[in-house]
């Protein structure tokens, strides 16, 4: 639950980021805050795909538990599995 609520404050980050390098570009003058916003999204970017990866080997590594579980289940059993 909790890295889902980080994804989507990041997903709102970039979003953000994305308005204000439009708003950036389109009414200021040279200078540093196209890169703050810039860097803004890649921020959350990076940050958005460090989660998934978490969330994916999360899942991955509960599947295989629940896999081993069911093997040890079976060999006591005395089934083949």
């Amino acid at each position: 639950m909790n890295t889902n609520l980080m994804q989507i404050i990041r997903l709102v980050v970039m979003i953000l980021a994305v308005a204000g390098i439009i708003y950036a570009i389109e009414y200021m003058e040279r200078g540093i805050a196209v890169w703050f916003w810039v860097t803004l999204l890649g921020v959350g970017f990076v940050g958005l795909l460090y989660t998934f990866r978490v969330t994916q080997r999360r899942l991955r590594r509960e599947r295989r538990a629940r896999e081993e579980q069911q093997r040890r289940k079976n060999r006591k059993s005395g089934r083949k599995g």
